[in-house]
């Protein structure tokens, strides 16, 4: 896989297809564009000059000496290439993984794959071009703050995201989403919390023949009110809209069609809250599973914390709106990454383990420094095989324990925004 995804960047015409300008990468050079999506791969967040000179040193410490580059010289050489660059090879890698690894290997409930979609908020750093691009948002002390609106279509089997969608803090969470369903198939489950229900959204759903299944608000429609009173366990109803929902839905060109949807009641310790599928037939998918489906749905709650603790998204690279899109994406791209690599080591795994009190599940963070450590050497050599049998052994001797029925309650913490240090990024 990494073969493919170095001949993929290394190739003339993708090159061609994610340059700024037709000039640029047209001269031999150091910092060519291989070069560059390789660093902020290989970024482990410290200063830019020192993370160049270490890329250099491992990739071709006989010329080490001849290639010591300034931190200005790769922030002129970034500017230079587009952030499609770096989603592309998301796409292509994941679509990579996909076809070598059967769907009964991959999938989650009743032979779906399970897909999550969640957004979030990342802290920017404080320039005015960023807040400018992407917006700001004001806390409870009337502070401004740059934010950007981060939404991710998540694979909740392989804990992987697929697909990634970067906006301004403005944007609507169930407008990124619609963008995520290019990237899902027919055999594809959608799973969403409670604040992307929409008649129109559902109303999507159908003309592209998309299932799913959605957390509702008490107040979402007249039915759902009518079906929390009633005090039932499940039923099969037609959506009903009123002037407004239809109105809403012709201006976003969707034809107005009989939608039937299922709603189910979930009982929880805690009280209850009121699911709606599309999968509506009761024999196939009893009631009784619906918990367990949506419960997955939490896992890119755990994406996004990857992200945030492990992967330290928010501590950017540069001071720039381009070098931030980048550093999204390419953060994105190492998630996938680590993702494979963890399905990939599961098969290595002590049987032994099996038998233990408790489950086990591969350290995401030493798989995390695990590929940080051997990234450029997976991407610009061929290893054997035993060599890459040595590595994922490795990777899956570190494990951690699944600690299952958790609950805590929700607090919101005060935190200080960590700042961007100046004279450090670039």
């Amino acid at each position: 896989m990494y073969t493919n995804i170095s001949d993929t960047y290394n190739s003339i015409g993708f090159v061609k297809a994610h340059r700024v300008s037709d000039k640029d990468f047209t001269r031999s050079g150091s910092l060519t564009l291989p070069n560059l999506i390789e660093i902020l791969l290989n970024t482990s967040h410290r200063s830019i000059k020192s993370e160049v000179s270490d890329f250099f040193l491992k990739k071709s410490p006989r010329s080490y000496r001849k290639q010591l580059l300034s931190k200005g010289a790769f922030t002129k050489a970034r500017s230079k290439f587009k952030e499609t660059a770096l989603i592309e090879l998301l796409q292509k890698s994941v679509s990579s993984f996909y076809r070598k690894v059967p769907l009964r290997e991959r999938s989650q409930w009743h032979g779906f794959r399970t897909l999550a979609v969640d957004g979030s908020d990342l802290a920017l750093p404080d320039y005015p071009d960023i807040r400018q691009t992407f917006g700001a948002h004001s806390n409870d002390s009337d502070v401004s703050v740059p934010m950007a609106k981060l939404s991710f279509l998540y694979d909740t089997f392989l804990d992987m995201p697929i697909d990634v969608q970067l906006d301004g803090n403005y944007s609507n969470e169930r407008e990124l989403a619609v963008n995520h369903l290019s990237q899902t198939g027919d055999n594809d489950l959608m799973l969403y919390d409670r604040g992307y229900y929409a008649y129109w959204f559902v109303l999507l759903h159908t003309h592209r023949q998309r299932e799913f299944c959605f957390r509702l608000r008490r107040n979402a429609n007249r039915q759902v009110q009518q079906f929390i009173d009633a005090n039932k366990k499940q039923a099969i109803i037609t959506l009903e809209a009123t002037p407004g929902m239809r109105q809403q839905a012709l201006e976003k060109g969707l034809e107005i069609v009989p939608v039937q949807v299922r709603l189910i009641r979930i009982k929880t310790s805690k009280g209850s809250y009121v699911l709606m599928t599309s999968l509506t037939d009761t024999r196939r998918y009893p009631a009784k599973h619906f918990y367990d489906l949506y419960h997955l749905r939490w896992r890119v709650e755990e994406g996004y914390k990857k992200q945030k603790a492990f992967l330290d998204v928010e501590d950017f690279s540069g001071r720039t709106v381009h070098s931030i899109k980048q550093d999204v994406h390419a953060s994105a791209m190492v998630h996938a990454l680590v993702a494979m690599e963890c399905f990939a080591a599961n098969d290595y795994r002590d049987p032994r383990i099996e038998k233990r009190k408790h489950r086990y599940k591969i350290n995401f963070a030493e798989a995390i420094q695990s590929l940080k450590r051997r990234i450029i050497i997976l991407l610009t050599e061929r290893l054997n095989c035993f060599d890459i049998y040595k590595w994922l052994k490795a990777i899956a001797t570190n494990l951690t324990i699944i600690k299952s029925g958790r609950s805590f309650e929700r607090t919101k913490v005060r935190c200080r925004r960590k700042k961007l240090r100046k004279g450090y990024k670039v």
